[in-house]
């Protein structure tokens, strides 16, 4: 009983993380090139439930084990009718009779995340385990039979399939937890503002900043130019160009689809505009920044799409969709609040009644 109180209350917890997200997406509206925030949540491991001090059920024991496979693009569904894959997660083994995986950059099988863009993360996957451990297959080519044996060359190295014990009832969770937090760098809508200076990006791209911390990206094109005359953003950052710090002297500036600054019809500097291709490596700073993650370096790649002088970028927060969710939290939260306090009800009655009898 205990352990669907546990559900409730771990369901309520990764509710209200939910809900601080959101309500974090919504403050932002406004702000100008705003990528909301997306969490992803899932369930805690999936572990053998077993019968207590019971006969040994021969009934129990799953006769056949058959295992089917679907792939596509390196890509692996399997499914089975007896025993369990097993996956090695941060908070212990997890069972389950059906699994996604693919081959990791160390050549073991290992579970996946899939990017809004479609871009395939194993770093956020966990282990598949085998009999002997995390299952090996190298950067070859490998096959998985019908029960279950990975083939590598022709020869088994390690069986996908864990056997369980006869008294084996199934698995059980004990509710949900945050796992992470990932960016949503969708476009946002260009709207005009007249201002000369205002530099709006089309495509996947960043504008690359000089800070006293060291290099950070924004797609917050809200540049002014400081006594210096140097081209800054609002908190006075200097912009990079492809020449260090970009010095504008004169009156008429255009700025092309390329970053290409013309000053009184004179060629001055290009603004430098990367494509990040390890995006999911950047971390949000203040002063609407993005800084890469500690330990890990930008793969920079050349700016493929457009820069619009005269146009900020909106924040891509649909505030319409962000509010039925909460809402949707609320209720999923409400809901939650009254299987605790019926289980709270429960064990009062258990306590305090039963034991009178």
């Amino acid at each position: 009983m205990l352990r669907g109180l546990y559900m409730a209350t771990s369901t309520m917890k990764t509710n209200n993380k939910k809900l601080d997200i959101i309500t974090n997406n919504i403050a932002n509206i406004d702000t100008v090139a705003y990528k909301k925030d997306l969490i992803v949540s899932e369930s805690f491991p999936e572990t053998l439930i077993k019968k207590i001090n019971a006969p040994m059920d021969s009934m129990n024991i799953e006769k056949t084990t058959k295992v089917t496979v679907k792939k596509e693009n390196n890509l692996y569904e399997v499914n089975t009718t007896g025993g369990y894959f097993k996956v090695k997660t941060p908070n212990g083994d997890s069972y389950q009779k059906e699994m996604k995986f693919t081959v990791n950059e160390d050549g073991y099988l290992s579970t996946y995340y899939k990017h809004i863009n479609g871009e395939i993360d194993t770093k956020a996957g966990y282990l598949v385990m085998g009999n002997k451990g995390p299952i090996q297959v190298g950067d070859g080519e490998f096959e998985i039979n019908e029960r279950g044996q990975v083939l590598v060359g022709g020869n088994a190295v390690d069986q996908l399939v864990i056997p369980v014990s006869p008294n084996t009832i199934g698995t059980l969770n004990a509710g949900t937890r945050l796992d992470r937090i990932y960016i949503n760098y969708g476009q946002g809508q260009l709207y005009k503002t007249d201002n000369k200076l205002d530099v709006g990006l089309k495509g996947e791209g960043f504008f690359k900043i000089n800070t006293p911390a060291g290099v950070r990206y924004t797609r917050d094109g809200s540049f002014m130019i400081n006594k210096d005359q140097e081209l800054v953003t609002l908190d006075g950052y200097k912009v990079e160009g492809m020449d260090g710090p970009i010095i504008l002297e004169g009156t008429e500036v255009a700025i092309n689809e390329f970053g290409e600054l013309i000053v009184d019809g004179e060629y001055m500097d290009t603004i430098q505009i990367v494509r990040i291709e390890n995006a999911k490596d950047l971390r949000k700073e203040a002063s609407n920044m993005y800084r890469m993650a500690k330990g890990v370096e930008a793969k920079e790649a050349d700016f493929t799409g457009q820069a619009v002088q005269g146009f900020l970028e909106k924040s891509n927060v649909n505030a319409v969709k962000e509010m039925v969710k909460m809402m949707n939290l609320f209720r999923n939260y409400e809901s939650g609040q009254r299987v605790v306090k019926a289980y709270d009800d429960t064990l009062d009655k258990a306590v305090n009644q039963v034991g009178k009898v």
